[in-house]
């Protein structure tokens, strides 16, 4: 095996080094039987890098800033900044109405660069209604370009992405001296990274900044879009796209698209803020989208005309028009999502059917926790906690069903049974807040009527023992009981967990704090934790309780003796959305 050292000064001169750096650099290109690494200095081409090179080959360009449009037509290249610091190298485009990349061949990767200036940028929906805000450390670049180092005369091929399919004129609504950019949807639109029917392609740690698109996809499969930075630009995955995964990127003021027929893709770990949120077009199936966080958008997550199984799991979604909005979808599964602080939480419309909504939390919805229209029916609806004004909104519809078959396990309120949802509001009226539950099963006596002939059978109720402590603010006292078989006393109303602060890039810890829980009754009691949030997340997602996960926790307690338990919250790495927090941990006795 040979690896060849290559720095690109004139596009003539190279320097092989020898086999003593083989081993060192082999890990770029394992597999790979000769392979050559091409130094781009500033004031040289990157496009003529690539021209140069070979499956295999490493591109690697060097801190400074270039003009150009790059078109990748060698399969197996990596190109990234010397260092993959994106904030080293920025790349502006120099034909507005062409991608900065496209990527025309498979098993590319294009790592740490600062993407910009790539077609005109899109407006979106940016809320200041619902007081949520998340704060970027985006500084807007500026538009000095008096330090284009990059010669354009390398290749035809630099500046021929599109401009045969891209014409500007002048649009009515944008003013009369303000040219607006026309696609005729072939080959690849204006964007930051495009990947035109490739496979296997990775775009990871850029920052993307003012393209029309930040990352397009079109007709592309098993690629990855990993760890990038995008401001005014999102990704949009085009038709035909299958089993991309998209992980860990924040997008700031756009959005994120899945577009028609396609199907296998997944979402994970994203933040989308400020913008459109998520949105997942017709005709294709079987994508997941889990784990992100969507704050302050027009709809978090938005699909329509999807009739094969989509998972919404696990999802933040703060202060969003529409929570989670669904049109003309069938078999679909919506779960472990928390939704607040918006309109709706959950929207249904246009003949929703067979749908799976449970162990959602919906609260401080202005409009409705749910809103069904339009003959959405036969959708499954259980174990959600609703706490809103208006819980549930139901017009031209029936037919669905509100609870599960009453069977053994932890529901989303730490009752022993599944059965319905919990409804509960603001002012601790809803119906499973002043229910009762005779036999304490968990499950309220009388059933809820939803509207028509719609009922939850099974409604949720609280379990017979809960005494609680606020996170930030007293919400009264315990009431001790010595006769009781079941009766536990806290030391504490409010638990204050000190200011930490944000936008950290390690997971941070505060400091415990030490709560005692004494059991005041005549029985052992086995204790268990629910920790709920008035404003985003946090409490929920971080609370530990003895170095267990809040809902991990378990104790048992001897009747007249006490337990000391260390209460910790762990705040997530980059966290963002300053501001005093409230929330409430509510402990739950049951006999043993």
């Amino acid at each position: 095996m040979v690896l060849r050292i290559t720095f690109i000064e004139d596009c003539h001169n190279r320097w092989r080094f020898s086999a003593a750096f083989v081993v060192f650099l082999f890990l770029f290109s394992a597999g790979v039987g000769s392979a050559e690494v091409i130094y781009v200095e500033p004031g040289n081409s990157i496009q003529a890098a690539v021209n140069n090179s070979t499956a295999g080959d490493l591109v690697i360009v060097k801190a400074g800033e270039y003009r150009e449009n790059i078109v990748v037509n060698v399969s197996g290249i990596k190109i990234s900044s010397e260092f993959e610091n994106p904030e080293d190298v920025l790349i502006r485009t120099r034909d507005e109405n062409s991608s900065v990349f496209q990527i025309k061949a498979d098993n590319v990767t294009v790592s740490g660069f600062n993407i910009t200036g790539s077609g005109e940028v899109s407006n979106v929906w940016v809320s200041s209604v619902y007081n949520v805000s998340g704060s970027s450390n985006f500084s807007k670049m500026g538009n000095n370009s008096s330090n284009s180092n990059n010669s354009s005369n390398s290749s035809n091929s630099n500046n021929s992405n599109n401009s045969e399919n891209a014409s500007l004129e002048q649009a009515s609504s944008s003013g009369p001296d303000k040219p607006t950019y026309q696609w005729d949807g072939f080959g690849c639109p204006t964007a930051g990274i495009c990947l035109e029917q490739v496979n296997n392609c990775t775009v990871e740690n850029n920052i993307f900044f003012e393209n029309r698109y930040g990352v397009y996809l079109q007709d592309s499969k098993n690629s990855t879009v990993l760890k990038n930075t995008f401001f005014r630009n999102g990704i949009w995955l085009d038709e035909g796209c299958g089993k991309n995964l998209l992980i860990n990127n924040a997008i700031e003021e756009s959005n994120l698209i899945i577009g028609a027929h396609c199907w296998d893709n997944i979402m994970f770990q994203n933040r989308v803020s400020n913008g459109e949120g998520i949105s997942v077009a017709c005709c294709g199936g079987n994508n997941l989208v889990s784990r992100n966080e969507i704050i302050n958008c027009s709809n978090g997550i938005d699909i329509y005309d999807v009739q094969a199984r989509t998972i919404l799991r696990d999802n933040l979604i703060l202060g969003c028009g529409n929570g989670i909005y669904l049109t003309f979808v069938f078999d679909s599964r919506v779960y472990n999502n928390t939704i607040s602080n918006g309109s709706t939480g959950i929207y249904l419309r246009e003949d929703c059917h067979d749908n799976e909504l449970s162990n959602n939390t919906i609260t401080t919805s202005n409009e409705s926790g749910i809103y069904l229209l339009d003959y959405s029916a036969d959708n499954r609806i259980y174990n959600n906690y609703f706490n809103n004004s208006v819980n549930v909104k139901a017009e031209n519809t029936k037919g669905n069903i509100w609870n599960t078959t009453q069977s053994p396990g932890i529901n989303i309120v730490g009752g022993p049974n599944l059965g319905g949802n919990f409804w509960a509001n603001p002012e601790g009226t809803g119906f499973s807040q002043v229910s009762n539950d005779s036999n304490l099963d968990g499950i309220c006596d009388l059933p809820l009527q939803i509207n028509g002939s719609d009922f939850d059978y099974l409604p949720l109720a609280r379990p017979p023992f809960v005494t609680g402590v606020d996170l930030e603010v007293t919400i009264g006292m315990p009431e001790p009981n010595n006769t009781s078989d079941i009766s536990i006393e806290i030391d504490r109303d409010t638990l204050n967990l000190g200011t930490m602060p944000s936008k950290q890039s390690t997971e941070q810890v505060s400091k415990p704090q030490v709560l005692t829980i004494r059991n005041t009754g005549k029985s052992n009691v086995r204790i268990s934790a629910e920790v709920s949030d008035s404003s985003d997340a946090v409490f929920s997602k971080g609370i530990y309780i003895s170095s267990r996960f809040w809902p991990d926790f378990s104790e048992v307690i001897a009747n007249n003796t006490s337990k000391a338990l260390e209460i910790e919250l762990k705040v997530p790495m980059n966290y963002s959305v300053n501001g005093t927090k409230k929330g409430s941990l509510v402990f739950l006795a049951e006999k043993v």
